[in-house]
């Protein structure tokens, strides 16, 4: 589904990305941990074919994608972390204008936005202008509006980040829905807590499909399964889990 092959970017004089490789097969999802600063939402960015690489190739679907943006776009879904647009505007507004520029047909426009409305429980909120909504139902918005396309490829930007706790077990199952759907995801994080908990909140057939890479100086030092990952530095332990082996992992690897 995702395919990057020696992916270099730099911005100035100061290099991101240093032959930087992955594939991520369709219905896997990739966790990108890292600290702030080290490239993880430029990653998002160059994925989404929102920045241009100054080398290597990105591809999707099995086709370049900058050189087929308007085939590739289509299937790219990107929810960036931030969100502060279209504050007077209402939800069911907000989501006929992106319905519109999906090109989505007329006839068809208030079905699949009703239908989006209900998928993500938020029915309620049709008549509310987007800036009156907290974080937690801003997210939803934007989940829903990125469900109008339908798109294969996730990328989500610090997804549990702005969330209350509520929110943040009420994201975790929404992305198991996508994942129970075949999506194919990739997640941008700096916070261990949440690798913990995308991943091991799963069941285990979704837990197999989580792969976690650790961005460090422009690229992957670590690149695999996170059930291989968590088996390989809790088998000297005798609990069934080491509590903290991510931890471990990650201060060990990102050793200066």
């Amino acid at each position: 589904m995702l395919d990057v092959q020696n992916l270099c970017k730099s911005i100035g004089k100061k290099p991101f990305f240093i032959e930087l490789s992955f594939q991520v097969a369709a219905g896997e999802s990739l966790i990108i941990l890292g600290k702030n600063g080290v490239g993880k939402t430029l990653l998002l960015n160059i994925l989404a074919t929102l920045v241009e690489p100054t080398s290597g190739t990105v591809s999707i679907s099995g086709k370049d994608a900058f050189s087929n943006l308007r085939q590739v776009r289509p299937h790219i879904g990107y929810i960036p972390v931030a969100f502060e647009g279209y504050p007077e505007s209402s939800v069911i507004d907000y989501l006929n204008f992106f319905a519109a520029a999906y090109k989505l047909d007329k006839q068809d426009r208030a079905a699949s936005i009703d239908s989006v409305l209900e998928l993500m429980d938020i029915q309620h909120l049709r008549d509310i202008r987007m800036g009156a909504l907290s974080t937690g139902e801003r997210q939803r918005i934007l989940f829903a509006k990125t469900f109008l396309h339908d798109p294969q490829l996730w990328l989500l930007d610090e997804p549990l980040a702005p969330l209350d706790p509520r929110g943040q077990i009420e994201m975790v199952e929404l992305l198991n829905e996508l994942k129970s759907m075949g999506k194919t995801i990739v997640i941008a994080t700096n916070r261990l807590e949440d690798v913990q908990q995308l991943c091991d909140n799963s069941s285990t057939t979704i837990q197999n499909t989580y792969l976690l890479g650790i961005l460090n100086e422009g690229t992957f030092v670590v690149f695999n399964s996170y059930s291989k990952l968590q088996l390989e530095h809790t088998e000297d332990y005798s609990e069934d889990i080491h509590p903290h082996w991510l931890i471990e992992l990650y201060l060990e690897v990102t050793r200066s």
